[in-house]
């Protein structure tokens, strides 16, 4: 499509809005529209990525009027990833691509830049680059590697700080650090080497490296903070959930998220220098998984935890930033609050918030009129009413442990009407948890008249190193024990109906629905599995966890290597207990749990003559990604039920 076309149209999505009493599945499946909103240094332009036509590109706004001043489609050739201002004129991306058999776009190490009206776009990093020899200038060249930005270097207008890190499908080969000029492509001279595999680096304010971060031959993680032109290594006393978030004002010390010798996982700061460690805070209920950094990532100014609905902690030494975030949380009350963009001399800010019933919107403060106004908002093409508030909840499993989750009724619910209930199961399922937020699938169930209910069974992340270790080797007994607890608690609450209860879910959630149907038929009387595994066998040999370079390490730590326990654990081993319809639905590229495994369910239910649907994407991997296959996805859904439920 020609840029000018695209731009027309981006305009046109921008200052439309429709709103809908209630929507359909196309409508609910549909991409966010905007995404990454950044404002030029000088606060004079708005760029944002833009998914139009089920592509994702870059368009440039005037902040004077909001007229388009630019933007670029790379229509075939990939779309628009995260993107930077690297100056008032010009703009970096990463390349985002997908192959023609597969729906899912990814990064490939790819760098784009492109002046903001659309002019002199062309790759400077990566292995489609077209090297231009025969002139004295050096030029760009073709690199087979993989491209991170650390830094933007705010004092250096031409150029960016990358580590370059070589192909490698385990990921274990040590990164290089290089200025990269943002116009000419040009790769510098290694400035250094990465000290580990695996490695993120950080610098001060100026951009001058100051620290690094890394993993062993054992995947255990190191610091090191650099001294002259070498890395020295500062610490190896980390937890299992060690993970760097920034460094402090003046680059002394690096705040961190961890658990060494503690259960959660809680904020510290350790200086680089001498290796010694300060906690910052730790919650007693949940693990932190979010902090506040400031927008040129130098410093974190506030914490979030998620207790049911987030609550925030705002340092106030924190600075300005602190005090213009702690002033928005009063605005937007409610709302999961963060302060995306800033121009340099702080005077507009560009600030993102969303919550259980709003998508995300942007809205632009203007600090030197203390003003705040919207700018744009996802699914805006449908009427917020229509979506339903999702309430935190807490029960105790059948022998004793808290377990935490989150209940939806559908908007407009009579207080004597008994709804039916879906379970939705979450994927991971280590380390991986629900949160309160905006939920595609759980809006469409509730708006099709269901309650929707999320558990964060044993195993979840977030609820401390204890709670997730309890889920190892559990996957199919007192995990899939949580989620029928969980289902039998939000019946005995009497607001829904408990001959009308299905469980649904992808991923380890499409392992749940067939799992836990199984071992409690007279609870539910379908199941919708998607992506699932049905196999636990399989997941040794087929996939790519066993390639990964700790696959099979996690493997033997999630779900053991007891060939009969594997098998006593496997939903294709016990299909003759299901006592209501499935629904297997699968991408016949995923790589993460092949195809086979729907092949296998579907071949014992046909051996049990059980009876089931049948849903398959031919270029989909680990989802439904495509807005129109998710679409196709939802209604299948949403037909399933409604004959499921009747």
């Amino acid at each position: 499509m020609l840029l000018r076309q695209w731009m027309a149209l981006s305009v046109f999505l921008f200052f439309s809005c429709f709103s809908f009493a209630s929507f359909t599945s196309q409508d609910i499946a549909k991409s966010s529209t905007y995404q990454g909103l950044k404002l030029s240094p000088d606060g004079t332009k708005l760029a944002m990525g833009v998914f139009v036509d089920g592509s994702r590109g870059l368009l440039v706004l005037s902040m004077d009027d909001f007229s388009t001043l630019g933007g670029l489609n790379l229509g075939a050739h990939g779309e628009v990833g995260n993107f930077y201002w690297g100056n008032n004129e010009r703009i970096v991306f990463e390349i985002w691509r997908g192959a023609p058999w597969q729906a899912e776009s990814s990064f490939y190490g790819e760098l784009y830049a492109v002046n903001y009206d659309g002019s002199l776009g062309e790759v400077i990093y990566g292995v489609s680059i077209a090297e231009k020899k025969g002139t004295k200038i050096q030029r760009k060249k073709q690199t087979k590697g993989w491209a991170h930005i650390i830094s933007l270097l705010p004092d250096n207008d031409r150029e960016i700080l990358i580590s370059s890190e070589p192909q490698s499908k385990g990921g274990d080969r040590f990164a290089s650090v290089h200025k990269l000029d943002i116009y000419s492509g040009t790769l510098r001279r290694q400035i250094t080497r990465a000290p580990a595999q695996q490695a993120s680096f950080f610098t001060d304010k100026a951009g001058d490296l100051v620290m690094a971060t890394g993993t062993n031959n054992n995947g255990d993680t190191l610091i090191y903070r650099r001294q002259a032109d070498d890395w020295v290594e500062v610490s190896e006393k980390f937890g299992e959930n060690f993970h760097p978030i920034a460094m402090n004002e003046d680059a002394t010390q690096a705040i961190y998220f961890d658990d060494y010798n503690q259960d959660k996982i809680g904020l510290f700061k350790m200086n680089i220098a001498t290796g010694e460690r300060k906690e910052i805070y730790t919650d007693e209920v949940v693990s932190l998984t979010q902090v506040n950094v400031t927008t040129d990532k130098s410093s974190a100014y506030a914490i979030r935890v998620d207790n049911g609905r987030p609550a925030y902690l705002v340092f106030d030494s924190a600075g300005e930033e602190a005090k213009i975030f702690k002033s928005l949380l009063s605005t937007l009350p409610g709302y999961s609050v963060s302060l995306v963009s800033r121009s340099e001399d702080g005077g507009l800010w560009v600030i993102y918030a969303s919550n259980d019933i709003d998508a995300g919107t942007y809205y632009l403060f203007d600090k030197k009129k203390n003003k705040i106004s919207q700018l744009f908002a996802n699914m805006d093409h449908i009427d917020i009413n229509a979506f339903s508030e999702s309430v935190p909840i807490s029960f105790a499993a059948s022998e004793g442990m808290t377990i935490h989750g989150f209940i939806t009724y559908p908007v407009g619910q009579k207080a004597d009407e008994k709804v039916p209930l879906v379970t939705l199961v979450h994927g991971g399922p280590h380390g991986v948890r629900d949160y309160w937020s905006f939920d595609r699938e759980v809006q469409l169930l509730a708006n099709q008249g269901y309650a929707v209910l999320q558990v964060n069974y044993r195993g979840s992340g977030g609820y401390g190193n204890s709670y997730q270790k309890a889920g190892y080797k559990h996957w199919g007994d007192t995990i899939q024990q949580d989620i029928i607890d969980g289902t039998r608690y939000i019946l005995k609450q009497g607001k829904t109906d408990p001959s009308k209860v299905c469980i649904m879910g992808s991923s380890f959630g499409g392992y749940s629905a067939v799992m836990s149907a199984e071992l409690a038929p007279d609870l539910f009387k379908c199941a919708v599995a998607t992506a699932g595994v049905y196999d636990l066998n399989l997941m040794y040999s087929e996939g790519d966890i066993p390639e990964l370079l700790w696959g099979k390490k996690y493997l033997n730590k999630a779900i053991g290597n007891d060939e009969a326990q594997l098998a006593a654990f496997s939903p294709v081993n016990h299909v003759s207990k299901l006592a209501g319809p499935v629904l297997i639905s699968h991408g016949e590229k995923d790589r993460r749990v092949p195809f086979e495994h729907a092949e296998r369910l579907k071949a014992a239910m046909d051996k049990a003559q059980k009876p089931y649907e049948w849903f398959v994407e031919s270029t989909e991997t680990h989802g439904f990604y495509d807005e129109n296959n998710r679409a196709r996805y939802y209604q299948k859904v949403v037909d399933f039920l409604a004959k499921s439920l009747k």
